[in-house]
Formats: structure tokens, sequence, C-alpha cells
């Protein structure tokens, strides 16, 4: 989805853009906030609606099936947990269980302002994070709260941006903070990583809540993450203007990809590449040898 209210469709194969769909999600700044979620069971896609709302349409007829209404203010993540449940969080800071079917709010869980979420269905537990470095462990059925970290702030080591990416960026390019952004799962089920905004992405144990490895070189906002499990590597996408691509295994850097200075949207490793979003483009990106 990009800023404008529509949605593509992509052949991965020709890289050919076979359908947009228009939508009424209004972006601040020109920029979606809500990740793109799909169901593929039933074939559903969540996606952001108006400003404070989020929308299920149907994939096959894109007829819209439901609006849920109640968050105030953007919309930044949802995930269908059930068939007939959804959870959605937002800078509100709230997250909500909804009936997939009539839009009804279920349960609402008072906690930070929440920006990130990771689901594991194999587990019956999604996490969520954002503000002040704040992750917790949920029941992803209940909301009901098993667990809640507190990810500290990194002094980051990196290159210094350039005058013209400073520029860009805007003043706040020096001021590196405990939110987080984006989370992925590590394979093991009991770690999980974290991309902040003190430029570091982070290796979280949730069994005992403490940060076990750093992955420096990220100048700027870490915002999207990706594992690939077989190739045992961690993907990063930073305001920077780069992807990174590191080894799980330790903090080595295997790659990095110059987008030009825009910053990245979303993540997707798929095959033998990598699909990153920057605004107006899908790019796809072969793996570092």
């Amino acid at each position: 989805a990009n800023g404008l209210g529509r949605i593509f469709l992509w052949e991965l194969a020709s890289g050919e853009c076979i359908r947009a769909l228009a939508t009424e999600a209004i972006c601040r700044d020109a920029d979606p906030a809500f990740a793109l979620t799909v169901e593929p069971e039933l074939g559903r896609v969540l996606d952001g609606h108006r400003i404070r709302e989020f929308v299920c349409f149907d994939s096959v007829s894109w007829k819209r099936l439901t609006v849920y209404a109640g968050h105030t203010e953007e919309v930044r993540a949802a995930t269908f947990v059930s068939a007939d449940r959804i959870v959605s969080i937002s800078g509100d800071s709230t997250a909500r269980l909804w009936d997939a079917w009539s839009g009804e709010c279920l349960r609402t869980l008072d906690t930070n302002p929440l920006y990130a979420l990771a689901d594991d269905p194999s587990h019956g537990r999604l996490v969520v994070a954002g503000g002040r470095g704040n992750v917790q462990l949920l029941d992803r059925l209940t909301l009901q709260v098993m667990a809640t970290f507190q990810v500290p702030l990194a002094k980051a080591e990196h290159q210094p941006l350039s005058e013209a990416r400073k520029k860009k960026i805007g003043i706040v390019w020096d001021r590196p903070s405990a939110h987080i952004g984006a989370l992925a799962w590590h394979p093991d089920g009991e770690h999980l990583i974290c991309g902040s905004w003190d430029f570091v992405p982070k290796l979280l144990d949730l069994r005992t809540g403490r940060v076990e490895q750093e992955w420096h070189g990220h100048a700027h906002w870490v915002d999207a993450v990706a594992v690939e499990p077989t190739r045992r590597r961690l993907v990063t996408g930073s305001s920077d203007g780069t992807i990174r691509v590191w080894s799980l295994d330790n903090n080595q850097c295997l790659g990095a990809y110059e987008l030009g200075g825009d910053t990245v949207g979303g993540l997707l490793l798929h095959g033998s590449s990598i699909y990153a979003t920057r605004r107006g483009e899908l790019l796809e990106i072969p793996w570092p040898d």
C-alpha cells in the first residue's frame, strides 16, 4: 500500500503490477503508517482506512467487508489471531481485540504508544512494542499481559551521515530514542529482534528480558526488520537510506545497499530475493554472496 490510498498487486516473477486498487486510507505526510496484512486462509486483507481506522477487504472481489473504528490515533498494525478475531495496535497507547465480522471492539488494553507487532500463532502469543523501549508479551486471544520488558537505549557505532542526508531527514537526525518501530521473531522462538530509533537492532531474550546481541552500522532509525531462518540472516531497513544484511549468529554485516537517500518502508524476504518498499517503489534486491 502507499500514501495515495492504493493497494498494488505484483507478479513477483515478472515484476509486473497487475492491479491497483483504490482505498479510503488517509496518510499523514503521504506515508502509510499501517502495515498491510494478509490472512491467506479466507483471503482477507487488512489496510488502513481514513486516519484512525482500519478495514478488511476480500482479496478476490476486493469488496470492503468491515471497518474497525475506535482508535484515537493512527492504527499501526493489525493481525488475525483467529478466523473471527483481530488484534490491532495504535499510537493512542492501546491494543484492541475485535470481532472480525461485526467490527465490534471486544477488549482494550491500555499501555504505552504502540508501533510494532509480532504474532506467534504456534505458541498462542504475540508481542507489541513502541514508545520508551516498552515491550509486552501478550496472550493473542485475550490480550492478557504475560510479561513486560524495557529495552535500554544503545549507544550506536556508525559512520556519520552525509550533509545531504542530514538535510533530507531534518532537524531530528541526531536524536536517537528508545522508541521501537519494528519487530521480528528469532527462529528459536525465545528471542525477539527489535528495530529501534537508537539506530541499533537488538536481540531480546524473552525469558530474562536481557539484550543479548546488537548489530551496529545504521546511522539513523531502524524502521524495518525481517529474518530469513534458513540462511540465518537478519535484514534491516533504516531511514539512513540503507538496507543491511547481517548474520543472525554474530554481529557481522554481510552486505549494505544504498537506496538513494530514501527511507525503507517495509521488507519481505521471499525465495532468492529481498523485497523492499520505499516511497513510490517496490525494489527487488538479491541476497549478498
